[in-house]
Formats: C-alpha cells, sequence, structure tokens
C-alpha cells in the first residue's frame, strides 16, 4: 500500500506539473498571480493524485 501511495504521489506531480506547463493558470482562485499560480498547480496535483491512485492501485498492483 505505501508503495503504491507513494508512486501515485511521484506520478501526481509530474502529471499535475506537466498540466499546469501546458494549460497553465486558467482557473482564477485568487485576485494576486503568484498566489493564483501557486493554487492551479495545487489544484492540479489534487486532481492529479485523485487520478493516479486507482490507476496504480488497481492497474499497475
Amino acid at each position: 500500500m505505501i508503495p503504491a501511495l507513494v508512486f501515485s504521489l511521484v506520478g501526481a506531480v509530474i502529471l499535475g506539473g506537466l498540466v499546469w506547463v501546458v494549460f497553465g493558470s486558467r482557473l482564477k482562485l485568487a485576485k494576486e498571480p503568484v498566489q493564483n499560480d501557486i493554487f492551479n498547480v495545487a489544484l492540479y496535483l489534487v486532481c492529479a493524485f485523485v487520478l493516479m491512485f486507482p490507476f496504480v492501485l488497481f492497474v499497475v498492483a
């Protein structure tokens, strides 16, 4: 279970980073641009983790 969690986290960081590079900060989550970028990256990471964890747990393992 722990290796699947670590692998999912690493995959989510990579996938979330790639999504942010491709799409950028499309969502307006904060007024300041720097905070908006940080919130967008965090949201992309959370969404990527939600997709990666079941994939790693059920498909890869």
